[in-house]
């Protein structure tokens, strides 16, 4: 067997910085057409909150905006479902609509949705918009969120198991009591695992043009297949080489 290609602590030669530094990196915003209208989300300030938009009409109103989406300008669309799914295990999959209705759930849960002539255009008219936001008890950390009478994320009606998506186990569970039982010594501890934030230099943006037939995204994005599956069988309805 050959060495691995990777390995812990390896050093690995990076081919990407030179183009990087001089300032020619391709990014998303380098394939804007020409006449490409700006779009901005408006976001949740609020881990879980209910909310009402009380004027919408002002944003719309303001120069060079060309569109003001709420929920129910979206509610003919299909929602993202999650892509978490443990093979033979049960998952709660809640519904997850483009743009929160009523109720949002996490901090930046997409409340509207504000397409303008220019970016800052769009973003004035979404801070243009007024919302009446209730906030509502909210879950922070896993252990919290489990605990007895812990403010749940999704009603019962939904997720039948409070804020518990799904339960997996992993190995051989009478192996393992057993080396345990004649093990000279075992230690328990509690591990935190830190938050994983994949850091990049692109922007969580994204190109859509639209030529009467068929809709062409460019965004940076890994698994694009899979993107372009989810947006065309969940959330447009369409075929796959419609996009």
């Amino acid at each position: 067997m050959g060495p691995t290609k990777f390995g812990f602590g390896g050093a690995l030669t990076r081919k990407e910085d030179d183009a990087l530094v001089r300032g020619a990196g391709c990014y998303v915003a380098d394939h804007t057409p020409d006449g490409a209208l700006h779009a901005v989300v408006l976001r949740s300030p609020h881990a879980h909150a209910r909310f009402r938009i009380t004027d919408a009409a002002k944003a719309a109103a303001m120069p060079g905006v060309a569109l003001v989406l709420t929920a129910s300008d979206t509610a003919d669309l299909g929602g993202l479902p999650c892509q978490g799914a443990i093979p033979d295990t049960e998952i709660i999959v809640p519904p997850y609509p483009i743009l929160a209705r009523e109720e949002v759930r996490h901090v930046g849960d997409a409340v509207a949705f504000v397409v303008a002539q220019t970016l800052d255009q769009a973003r004035d008219a979404a801070e243009a918009i007024a919302i009446e936001w209730e906030a509502l008890p909210r879950v922070v950390g896993a252990v919290a969120a489990l605990a007895p009478g812990a403010p749940l994320v999704w009603p019962p009606r939904i997720a039948a198991r409070g804020n518990l998506a799904f339960e997996t186990e992993l190995g051989d569970a009478q192996a393992t009591a057993r080396a345990f039982a004649q093990a000279a010594r075992t230690v328990l501890l509690t591990l935190v695992n830190q938050r994983l934030v994949a850091n990049y230099l692109d922007t969580r943006g994204v190109v859509a043009e639209y030529d009467g037939a068929r809709i062409t995204l460019t965004l940076s994005s890994q698994g694009s297949h899979t993107v372009r599956d989810l947006l065309c069988a969940e959330v447009f309805k369409i075929d796959k080489d419609k996009m």
